[in-house]
């Protein structure tokens, strides 16, 4: 969808996140039952398996999903270890930006046209946006009278967020109809660092209706919304905007309490409205004659009957009754494979059949990847089962790979035609089954999983992401810790190992292993169970990392930023004052991609704290990056962020420092219709506040470099007449001159 902390998230001094918890002190992600965690040697520790039936329940988010996840986009590269290779460069963090503006998935700032998709199918429960019972005021009337509204519903994956969003999306109709500030609708992470403070949450002349998620918050930060809640509110008026907060059930009372009239219980629409909204009433005939199907969709929320649907359209085919469809899929989500999968797994452990059961688990990790490559993998996970493959010694007499994946599908568990595992969508349930029943075989999975991009080094695009998204399944299993660490291992480097860490490689092999552990983060940094762990470690790699993991962290900031632009321009700021080359390039690359993908407006805004206590490095890079999203700028910028901007760089860099940023305004505003220029000297007009030192500092930095000021020396005419424009207006202003 259309897509935080300045300070609010410890871009400066703030703070330094909470280390990974003790068992002694579990938060709420290691209540998650089979969470692992990193032990004080950063030595990953397996988790405890959890009981049968629990699985479930600890689902973190539907955006951990390997098949087609669009998480983080195109970043894996092309054909690894082919001739013809085609390597990142700065592709990488494009990639990102360009994948999510076709298709965001739901997190952060919201896309304008995926709120609109959502409106289109979203089936609004009784109260929300208006009330059919009695008297009772709605949820969308709450938000809109009294700018906050606190949303809870009995089942903690009620489609809470989509509601919320549903929320803002009307929001920014009525904006819209009524000829104010468009709204835009975003979700702040909720991190241990939040900063609740106005100042921080809102963006001042950017109107929004902000998200923030509590479901899986703990005491400490309930006490810090109950704390800031009503100064918060106080000053949503003056920011133009809205604040939802999403409350887990058991919290509501408490709130009611102290903020009553803005307490909401989100309520369960229709079932099988929801079903034929996502489906279409002409395709799903007969199913409200069946009554043992509509007895198991009714107790089904919206999240959990848009899976069932995703089901029913993968397998709804001319001349199929769909109500059996219906049944077959209900019965996918409410009971799963998992009877089915244990049972074949013990009969070909009782056979001793290893083989059958790695090519099952690599065709998993591999789904869609080349018969030689899944053979091969299977192989490699055969040896860290200290298990030799088919006689090596004898080649001729090895069976081919085609003819071992027919194994598989002669029992009716893969087609070789498409390469896929049978029925779909059991790929990754086979993955997470493997860790969750076999905890032995947690140590030898995740061990093969770090080697299989190196042993594999022919894995084209399409495998390397299929990898890294079975990788984000599997962490919704084992936990955090082990994304992290898959992804350490994975953009390790012999250079920055034998340079002790000062150094990092963009050798093409590195880059690739890389590539799938920033797919791998990204994912994971942006999921609801294991973003904040996977967060807070990006932003001790950001200070403290090797040069290996600030290259890891700048590339997963360039991949998250456009959804949570102040959580990336932490750890950014802080890489920027890496002394690796590398990184600041990286660093560079992914400002330069944010300032294109969030628009100059946004941008700026978001960066004026990059200005507090900069180092050198960290401003040569602001400048740099800021000069050219300037560089390309066509249209006149809004006057109140540049103002903004302008005013933090006049006042917190030299005036020498001013000038690369100021060349390329004013080439921006040269080329611009005469009538739009001066909006965009206005702003550096008023960003002096009328002191005769900032004024000077303003016209220090415009000036060519060259000896003298007079504008016949300037080499454009276009560039000399907005020039001699923004000297005009400083003299108007100036006190020395209006004074005089």
């Amino acid at each position: 969808m259309h897509n935080y902390d300045i300070d609010a998230f410890g871009m400066l001094d703030t703070p330094e996140p909470a280390q990974p918890p003790t068992p002694s002190e579990p938060t709420s992600e290691d209540e998650v039952v089979g969470a692992s965690t990193p032990n004080p040697e950063g030595e990953y520790v397996p988790p405890t398996p959890p009981r049968q039936g629990e699985a479930a329940q600890r689902s973190s988010t539907n955006w951990v999903q390997g098949d087609n996840n669009n998480v983080a986009g195109g970043d894996i590269n092309t054909e690894i270890g082919k001739a013809e290779i085609n390597v990142f460069g700065s592709e990488i963090v494009q990639e990102f930006a360009r994948a999510w503006k076709r298709e965001r998935a739901g997190r952060g700032i919201q896309d304008p046209e995926a709120l609109q998709r959502l409106a289109d199918k979203y089936v609004a429960p009784d109260k929300l946006l208006e009330s059919s019972e009695g008297d009772e005021e709605p949820a969308f009337q709450i938000l809109k009278n009294r700018r906050i509204l606190l949303l809870w519903a009995k089942e903690r994956a009620g489609g809470q967020f989509a509601a919320a969003c549903r929320l803002g999306y009307e929001l920014s109709e009525h904006a819209r109809q009524e000829g104010i500030p468009p709204l835009i609708v975003r979700e702040e992470l909720v991190d241990s660092d939040l900063d609740l403070k106005p100042g921080k949450l809102l963006v001042e002349n950017e109107p929004a209706t902000v998200i923030l998620d509590y479901r899986d918050a703990g005491e400490e930060e309930f006490q810090a919304v109950r704390r800031n809640l009503g100064d918060l509110g106080r000053q949503l008026p003056h920011y133009r905007s809205y604040l939802i907060v999403i409350l887990p059930h058991g919290q509501e009372r408490r709130f009611e309490e102290n903020f009553p009239g803005r307490v909401h219980e989100l309520g369960k629409p229709s079932s099988i409205a929801v079903l034929e909204r996502h489906i279409g009433p002409e395709d799903l005939s007969g199913i409200q004659d069946d009554s043992a199907i509509m007895g198991k969709l009714e107790v089904l929320w919206p999240p959990a009957i848009a899976r069932v649907a995703d089901l029913v359209r993968e397998r709804l085919t001319t001349g199929v009754d769909p109500v059996d469809i219906v049944r077959a899929a209900l019965d996918d989500e409410t009971v799963g494979r998992s009877d089915k999968l244990r049972a074949v797994i013990e009969e070909k452990q009782q056979d001793k059949d290893a083989e059958w059961l790695s090519l099952l688990l690599s065709s998993a990790v591999l789904e869609g990847a080349s018969p030689q490559h899944i053979a091969a993998a299977s192989d490699v996970l055969m040896k860290h089962n200290k298990i030799n493959a088919v006689d090596e010694a004898v080649p001729i007499l090895r069976a081919s790979p085609f003819a071992r994946l027919r194994r598989l599908e002669g029992e009716g568990w893969f087609d070789l035609g498409q390469r896929e595992l049978i029925p779909s969508g059991v790929g990754g349930e086979v993955v997470r089954h493997f860790w969750r029943e076999h905890p032995d075989l947690q140590k030898p999975m995740r061990n093969w999983l770090i080697e299989l991009p190196e042993k594999l080094c022919a894995l084209e695009q399409e495998e390397l992401e299929r990898l890294a998204d079975r990788a984000a399944e599997l962490a919704a299993e084992g936990g955090a810790g082990l994304a992290l660490n898959l992804a350490e291992n994975w953009a390790k480097t012999k250079t920055g190992q034998e340079s002790n860490g000062q150094r990092t490689s963009t050798a093409p092999a590195d880059r690739a292993r890389r590539s799938i552990a920033v797919r791998l983060l990204t994912t994971a940094a942006m999921d609801s169970a294991l973003g904040r762990q996977v967060r807070n470690q990006l932003w001790r790699w950001s200070r403290d990392g090797s040069a290996d993991l600030k290259l890891l962290t700048a590339e997963v900031c360039a991949g998250i930023g456009v959804a949570f632009p102040r959580n990336a321009l932490t750890r950014l700021k802080h890489l920027a004052n890496s002394d690796n080359e590398t990184v600041r390039e990286a660093v560079l690359r992914a400002l330069r991609q944010l300032g294109d993908e969030l628009g100059v407006p946004r941008f700026l805004r978001y960066l004026t704290e990059w200005f507090d206590k900069a180092s050198p490095s960290r401003l040569a890079i602001l400048t740099t990056a800021v000069s050219q999203v300037f560089a390309e700028q066509s249209t006149p910028v809004e006057t109140a962020a540049a103002e903004l901007f302008w005013r933090h760089a006049v006042t917190g860099m030299l005036p020498d420092d001013l000038r690369v940023m100021m060349s390329s305004w004013l080439h921006a505003t040269a080329r611009m219709d005469p009538d739009d220029r001066s909006s965009m000297l206005e702003p550096l007009v008023r960003a002096t506040g009328r002191e005769t030192r900032y004024i000077a500092y303003m016209q220090y930095a415009s000036k060519p470099q060259l000896a003298a000021l007079d504008v016949d020396y300037f080499p454009d005419e276009a560039i000399a007449e907005v020039t001699q424009q923004l000297w005009t207006r400083l003299d108007e202003i100036d006190p020395l001159w209006t004074e005089g």
